[in-house]
């Protein structure tokens, strides 16, 4: 079961209904020090609604800060990471969002209680 310091985190910063966070470090470090940990991660790009077409991504959700933007749902993710440790989880984000350095790309978690 998640913490109640993780529930109240994730009603203060979710972005939309998957679990994106401005700050996805800080969610992390949270995260693990709670005991919990991430079983997968699928990426999300925010981009303008307008330029989705040349996205990685289509569909999702709107950005209710900037109704201009939208996180789009992309087919990158990563299964299988309950075993990893939360350096491993970081090393792996940090590598993704460096391969697509002109896209502004956003982990979304699935965890594991």
């Amino acid at each position: 079961m998640l913490s109640k310091d993780v529930l109240e985190y994730i009603e203060k910063h979710k972005l939309c209904a998957d679990y994106i966070f401005p700050d996805w470090k800080e969610f992390l470090e949270l995260l693990y020090s709670q005991g919990s940990c991430v079983e997968a991660i699928l990426w999300f790009e925010h981009v303008r609604i307008d330029e989705q077409i040349n996205s990685l991504g289509c569909g999702g959700y709107k950005d209710t800060t900037n109704p201009e933007y939208m996180y789009a749902e992309t087919y990158i993710h990563k299964d299988c990471l309950k075993n990893k440790t939360l350096s491993e989880i970081e090393e792996y984000i940090e590598s993704v969002i460096a391969f697509y350095p002109h896209n502004h790309l956003m982990p979304s978690f699935y965890i594991t209680e």
